[in-house]
């Protein structure tokens, strides 16, 4: 993938990001693609020969599920730690080990 595809594709995922957070103004996107990189770099330290150019549906989800917590809880986050939601951390725990079982 060239420079320019992985721009074009990192774009889109920002897009697509704010749009399942529902955000639809430019205000705090450097807040968005801040959280985004983190949700990416938590994501390949702890999924097995993660592709962040390559992801499965369900590390999209999982990414735009992370994003959408971090955001939606960013004042807590800074007052307390808070855990994600089940859901999250189920698709999370099942991607670092390898999915569900046969």
């Amino acid at each position: 993938m060239t420079d320019e595809e992985k721009q074009e594709y990192r774009q889109k995922l920002i897009d697509t990001c704010k749009a399942y957070c529902r955000i639809d103004y430019d205000d705090d996107i450097e807040i968005v693609e801040l959280m985004l990189d983190a949700t990416m770099e938590e994501m390949t330290a702890l999924i097995p020969d993660f592709d962040q150019y390559n992801m499965t549906s369900r590390q999209k989800l999982l990414t735009f599920a992370s994003v959408k917590e971090l955001y939606d809880n960013r004042e807590k986050y800074q007052k307390d730690t808070k855990t994600l939601s089940n859901a999250v951390t189920s698709m999370l725990l099942k991607e670092i080990y390898g999915g569900v079982a046969e």
